[in-house]
């Protein structure tokens, strides 16, 4: 009776072993992880899986679920659905003895709950040999779905037709490019029963070469295709007149590189001076139409450091271009020669080249246009108050213009010489002063005398005088002056460009005799002589007295 019920304890203990959960984990069972590659592909795509980290010389069991889980979860309980990979053993270094090669499956059947696999996040599990609980994980994206764009290839701005299929049912989508959100133009924002869907979208600013456009339902299926963005310019106007301004634009070229301009194959000066494009390969800037000698369809390019180029036709209209350029920085003066070359004329007619503003033009010179459909022109400016003109070229048929800057700078003033400060003049009087040097031809000199220093009673002015000196005519003579009523004078200049310069200081001077007149050096002689004659004369007196009374 002893022995049946030791056999009896015996057996109790055997069949609760058996039906208790035995853990197989060791007792201090390290956290393993995952190296995969890839990390995202399709089904079927063949993934190599290592293991690494974990305890020696145990056994794990590796799973490949939809169910996204934690360390320490419990596979068939909150990972229910999975396929299972064959066991593996650790090695001494605590790595996978063999890597595996694990193909992504279309159906997830080991587990509790079977489903089809689509597009998605999917992940990776380990556990120990005998536990359920999850020690290492990682995570792989399933690629499901496949789109289809309207255009692999265009420029920034080109809207491209996307039409997707294979994703999930009924699901909000978004379009990203290279990883960024952009906005759907037009067409679908969700999938359509049979998870397709069409949509349209403008391609972003971006540098040359190819981006990715990906989109993304909600369930995580996210179909890729890749979109090459070539360079692009664009100018305005599209039709210019040689001399004027054109603006140019570029999108797709290289990040932050240097562009160069070229019209006709030859580069071209730009504002700003040098030209680069920004972190999305943009740029923006001008150049002057330079004088071609001939009009009509020409090659605008843009060409970055990279070799990335992109043209655009500029048609050039017969034009002037003026030899020298003027400007406010730097303009021309009147008396200068100025030549005018044209192209783009009617061969064999005649071209007049008119110099003026809105109010008035003066034909300067006619030529006859050449075979080429040029011509040649020199004049010299006339004299024309400072200020923009208006250079005119017309045949009747064709018309240029370009715009001649008159300088504002006036001449510096003259050096009054002659009468000086106090001098006696005649009563038709001598004037005389220094040369005003100034590049508008030619100076003129304004001459004034007056009864008062502050010139408020003027009584003679001469305008427009060539030469720097001048005479009083028998009709302009002075009269004589007294010590207390001098005469004053003044003189200033006035340049080709009608700019007047200052006028000298006033000069005061005498006419006729006057004993203010008399300057001081000669008084000073004038006393002398009388103080030597008293002295000769009393002297002589001063003998003939002694003489006398000897």
């Amino acid at each position: 009776m002893k022995h049946g019920k030791i056999y009896y304890l015996l057996a109790l203990s055997i069949v609760l072993a058996l039906l208790l959960p035995v853990s197989a984990t060791p007792a201090h069972a390290a956290a393993g992880a995952f190296r995969l590659d890839p990390t995202e592909g399709e089904i079927g795509t063949l993934i190599i899986v290592e293991g690494f980290a974990f305890n020696v010389d145990t056994i794990v069991h590796v799973y490949f679920s939809s169910n996204e889980a934690v360390f320490g979860d419990a596979i068939d309980v909150n990972v229910t659905a999975y396929e299972r990979l064959a066991a593996t053993s650790i090695n001494i270094d605590g790595e996978f003895t063999t890597p595996y090669a694990f193909a992504v499956p279309d159906e997830l059947n080991d587990g509790p709950v079977i489903e089809d696999v689509h597009g998605g996040d999917y992940y990776f599990y380990a556990t120990y040999l005998g536990s359920p609980n999850i020690i290492a994980l990682a995570k792989f994206t399933v690629i499901d779905g496949e789109i289809v764009l309207s255009h692999a290839e265009g420029a920034v701005g080109t809207e491209v037709q996307i039409n997707g299929e294979g994703l999930r049912p009924s699901q909000n989508i978004t379009v990203q490019y290279d990883g960024d959100n952009i906005p759907i133009d037009s067409g679908d924002t969700t999938t359509d029963e049979d998870g397709s869907f069409t949509c349209a979208i403008t391609i972003p600013e971006s540098v040359s070469g190819s981006h990715v456009i990906t989109v993304i339902d909600e369930s995580g299926d996210r179909p890729e295709a890749e979109f090459n963005v070539v360079a692009e310019i664009g100018i305005e106007p599209t039709e210019q007149t040689a001399g004027e301004v054109v603006i140019i634009s570029g999108t797709g070229f290289g990040q932050r590189e240097d562009i160069a301009i070229t019209l006709a194959s030859e580069e071209v000066d730009t504002t700003p001076t040098s030209i680069s494009t920004d972190f999305s390969g943009s740029f923006y800037g001008s150049f002057l139409v330079p004088f071609q000698g001939v009009s009509g369809p020409m090659e605008v390019a843009a060409i970055d450091e990279s070799l990335n180029r992109a043209e655009v036709q500029l048609t050039v209209w017969g034009g002037i271009v003026l030899n020298p350029t003027t400007s406010l920085v730097a303009p021309g003066h009147a008396g200068m020669e100025l030549a005018v070359r044209g192209a783009g004329f009617t061969v064999g007619a005649t071209v007049t080249v008119s110099y003026g503003n809105n109010d008035e033009s003066t034909p300067m010179a006619t030529v006859p246009v050449a075979i080429n459909g040029g011509f040649l022109i020199e004049f010299i400016v006339p004299s024309s108050p400072a200020g923009s003109y208006i250079i005119t070229a017309t045949d009747g048929t064709s018309t240029a213009t370009a715009t001649f800057i008159m300088e504002s700078q006036p001449p510096p003033m003259p050096v009054a010489l002659q009468p000086n400060v106090g001098g006696t003049a005649a009563t038709r009087a001598y004037f005389d002063w220094q040369d005003a040097d100034d590049d508008s031809q030619p100076v003129t000199y304004t001459l004034q005398i007056a009864s008062d220093a502050d010139f408020n009673n003027v009584l003679l002015e001469r305008e427009g005088l060539l030469l720097s000196a001048y005479t009083l005519s028998e009709d302009e003579r002075l009269e004589p002056t007294e010590e207390r009523d001098p005469y004053y004078w003044r003189v200033r200049a006035v340049d080709g460009a009608f700019n007047e310069g200052e006028w000298t200081y006033p000069v005061l001077f005498y006419v006729g005799f006057s004993w203010a007149a008399i300057p001081a050096w000669a008084w000073y002689i004038f006393g002398g002589l009388i103080i030597a004659l008293v002295g000769i004369f009393g002297l002589r007196g001063r003998k003939k007295a002694t003489g006398e009374k000897k």
